[in-house]
C-alpha cells in the first residue's frame, strides 16, 4: 500500500459502539468500518455517524463482497467500499475517493 502523507490515523475503535464514541470525540474528515464488528456492527454505526457527523465520509472495509452489502452502504451514504482482499491496493485510493466525495468500490 502506498502511503499517502495527506492522510493521518487520529483514532481506533474495537467495535462499532467504541468508533461512533471516537467519532464524537475526534471528528475525522474520514472514518474507515468494518460491517463485521461486535457491539454495533458497521452499517449501525456508519448510520448513527452520519446522522451526527453527515459531511463525515465513511469508508466500509469488509470481507462481505454482495452486492446487497454495497447497496445497504450506498443506502447510509458510504462513499467507498472495499473488500479485505483489496484493502493493500486499494484503501488508501477509497479514503482519497470519499475525502472527494467521490464513491469508490472495489470487491475482487
Amino acid at each position: 500500500m502506498q502511503a499517502n502523507p495527506n492522510i493521518k490515523v487520529v483514532g481506533e475503535a474495537r467495535d462499532g459502539a467504541e468508533a461512533i464514541e471516537e467519532a464524537k470525540k475526534l471528528k475525522p474528515d474520514v472514518i474507515v468500518l468494518n460491517v463485521t464488528m461486535p457491539v454495533k456492527n458497521g452499517f449501525e454505526a456508519a448510520r448513527e455517524i452520519k446522522t451526527i457527523f453527515p459531511e463525515t465520509a465513511i469508508v466500509i472495509l469488509s470481507s462481505h463482497a454482495d452486492q446487497r452489502f454495497i447497496e445497504e452502504a450506498k443506502k447510509l451514504g458510504v462513499r467507498a467500499y472495499v473488500a479485505k482482499s483489496k484493502a493493500t491496493e486499494a484503501l488508501v485510493r477509497a479514503v482519497e475517493a470519499a475525502i472527494q466525495s467521490e464513491d469508490f468500490v472495489l470487491i475482487d
